[in-house]
């Protein structure tokens, strides 16, 4: 028999107010910060960006949370797959991350829940190795994002 891996593989997303943590799977590509194509929409929506020859929704995952936010020379790209039930009409969106984000193995018995209570893009907040991260809402992010997109 073989014994179940307890251990996910992830990326930390770098943000100005801590660090996302997603698994690998979500995490389509992550690109250089690239010129927007403007657009109408909420404060957290920052415009269009083209990806592989689609234009795809970025966001600031900060303002979506209710947090400070700004552009920096280190901004990169998180080109995220969606999951909610809007998949189809909208595939990927993107989170402008504030440097490189870094691949981590999470070990089951390594994360444990923060107690900060979770903003509203947050499907909780934890730590990981002592270094806490949020954890986000992609339906909730995809269901602010699918409204005006």
């Amino acid at each position: 028999m073989t014994d179940v891996l307890d251990v996910i593989s992830s990326f930390y997303l770098p943000l100005s107010s801590g660090n996302l943590l997603l698994p690998n799977v979500s995490v389509a590509e992550v690109v250089e910060f690239q010129e927007l194509e403007e657009q109408e929409g909420p404060e957290y929506f920052l415009g269009m960006i083209r990806w592989r020859g689609i234009s795809v929704p970025l966001i600031s995952y900060e303002l979506a949370n209710e947090q400070p936010f700004e552009f920096s020379s280190s901004s990169r790209v998180a080109v995220i797959n969606t999951i909610g039930k809007e998949c189809e009409r909208l595939p990927f969106f993107a989170i402008a991350t504030q440097g490189i984000p870094r691949l981590v193995k999470i070990h089951e018995d390594s994360i444990e829940a923060a107690t900060d209570k979770p903003g509203p893009a947050e499907a909780s907040r934890v730590r990981v190795d002592g270094e806490e991260a949020s954890i986000p809402d992609l339906v909730y992010l995809e269901s602010l994002i699918a409204k005006f997109v």
